[in-house]
């Protein structure tokens, strides 16, 4: 086995061992995720969901890396020194709704913007999607891009989300 062989085989076997945490997990889908402008890597913040679509446990929101520079399937934990960047800070709160559950994180880099995760039964599926403000409305929130300059400063950062009638929405957030 070569060495990049057997980091791929590190970092798969790492994202099992999260996907299979002490209790029982059957999905952990993407509700949305951050990119930036110096690669086409992404950080995905996913929610571990038991069969019922609950949210599994007190913190079951997770954040990772898919390495799409190395390939499709590659993923990564965040290290401890990204968790300021995109980490999340520590209260999730989970709370059950109407529909289904809600789990109420916020970004560590950007506090005064909660996200709402919520999760539903669909037709025999989990639906996850994320919620937050994007201008003036609550939208559905897809992607956050970050837009970056040599050597460690931020550009801009563009929320890009579904409104109230369907459309695209997006909102650019400077300094």
């Amino acid at each position: 086995m070569t060495g990049i062989s057997r980091l791929v085989a590190l970092a798969v076997g790492a994202f099992a061992a999260w996907a299979s945490a002490a209790e029982p997990v059957t999905r952990a889908p993407s509700a949305f995720f951050l990119s930036r402008s110096e690669n086409r890597n992404q950080v995905h913040y996913a929610v571990r969901l038991d069969e019922a679509c609950r949210p599994v446990g007190t913190s079951p929101v997770q954040v990772y890396w898919r390495m799409l520079e190395r390939g499709e399937s590659e993923v990564e934990p965040l290290l401890t020194v990204e968790q300021p960047v995109y980490g999340l800070e520590d209260s999730q709160a989970v709370e059950a709704t109407a529909d289904g559950w809600r789990v109420r994180i916020k970004l560590r880099a950007f506090p005064s913007r909660p996200i709402d995760i919520t999760s539903t039964l669909v037709n025999g599926q989990c639906q996850v999607l994320a919620w937050t403000r994007v201008g003036r409305d609550v939208t559905q929130l897809e992607h956050v891009f970050v837009k970056t300059s040599w050597p460690f400063s931020v550009d801009f950062v563009r929320l890009d989300g579904v409104g109230p009638e369907g459309q695209p929405v997006h909102e650019l957030v400077r300094g």
